[in-house]
This record gives structure tokens, sequence and C-alpha cells, in this order.
């Protein structure tokens, strides 16, 4: 009676067990060394990893492939643009703010409530690209949250006076900080009153 080779002894089942699994994956064949030796009477497999080809496999990992149909861009542009994704994921982060944008959840149901909405949220990120333009145009570092956060604490009161018939609304002194933010945008605090500031 003829006996069947067992698959762990067969070098060709072997290799392609390693080709398959390799395969599923995705790595290249020749990071490891696989053979099948004999010594004393009895079969080894031996697995070893080769170390050279990892090395040189692991250097390729890491890198971007920029993909770009602009043909009249100079390779820097395409880069430049490349690292410049970062404002768009930050917009996109910073529709999810709920207090800011707030994107979702939608509140509508109808088709044109809802492209309604979406385009009010653009509009707002729009807003706070321009205050972040203005403050940095005045010397000011600061995000357009950091700003308003800054600007919430700056209270008024209404104050009556002997004088006054009516309630006049007066402005607390602001923080420097507040009162370069309010000159970013071309106003003042003179005497409780917000003023425009004299060009």
């Amino acid at each position: 009676m003829r006996t069947q080779t067992p698959p762990w002894t067969d070098a060709d089942c072997i290799a392609r067990h390693y080709a398959e699994a390799c395969e599923r994956l995705h790595l290249p064949q020749n990071l490891y060394e696989v053979a099948l030796e004999e010594h004393k009477h009895k079969k080894h497999l031996l697995f070893r990893k080769n170390y050279n080809r990892i090395g040189l496999y692991l250097e390729r990992l890491g890198k971007n492939i920029l993909i770009t149909d602009r043909a009249d861009w100079s390779t820097d542009q395409i880069v430049q643009a490349s690292l410049d994704r970062y404002m768009v994921e930050k917009a996109l982060r910073q529709s999810q703010d709920h207090d800011l944008v707030s994107l979702y959840p939608w509140r509508h149901w109808t088709a044109s409530k809802i492209r309604c909405h979406i385009f009010t949220c653009v509009v707002a990120l729009t807003y706070l690209r321009l205050i972040e333009n203005r403050l940095r145009q005045a010397g000011l570092p600061l995000s357009a949250a950091t700003a308003m956060e800054k600007m919430r604490k700056l209270h008024s009161c209404l104050c009556w006076t002997a004088s006054s018939k009516s309630p006049e609304r007066m402005i607390e002194a602001p923080t420097p900080l507040q009162a370069q933010i309010l000159a970013a945008f071309g106003y003042q605090v003179a005497g409780g009153v917000l003023q425009k500031l004299e060009v």
C-alpha cells in the first residue's frame, strides 16, 4: 500500500504555501528564506529573515506618491499644495465643532433645507478664515476660536446716570489682548463706548 507524502515534507508544497501567504499579506517573497534540508534522514524546515532585504523594504515605506492633473505647476508648487492640505483637514475638523460651525447633526429633512444648512456652514468657515487672516495681518497669530473666546470675556452693562433718562450700554475696559483684537478690526473701546479707530 502506497502512503501519501505529508505536505510539510514536500518542498514544492511548502514553497507554494509560502507564496500564497506572502500574496495574502501583500509582502514580497524575498524577505525570508525558506528551505527544506535533510539531516540524519530527517527533514528540517529552515525559515530565516533576510535582514538586508527587510531593511531595503522598510526604507521604501512611508513615502507619498503625489498624483496631479496640474501639468503646468512646478514640482515645488505641487509639493506645497500637498503640504497645505492640513488647512482643509483643519476646516473639516472644525465643521464638527458644536460651538462654531456644527455641520452635524442635521436637523432638517428636506433636500433644500439641508443644502441651505451646508451652505451656511461653508459661509461660517469662510468667515472664520477671514477673521484669522485679519488677525494675522495685525501680527496676532491666534485662531478664530481663540479670539472669539477672548472677546466673549469682554462684558458690558446698562448704566443709569443722574442726567440720563434712559440706560446707556457701557463696555468694560478691555485687556491688552482684547484691545489688540479690536484694533485688528478697526475698533477701540474709549470711555466705555465701542468706537471706530481713526485712520
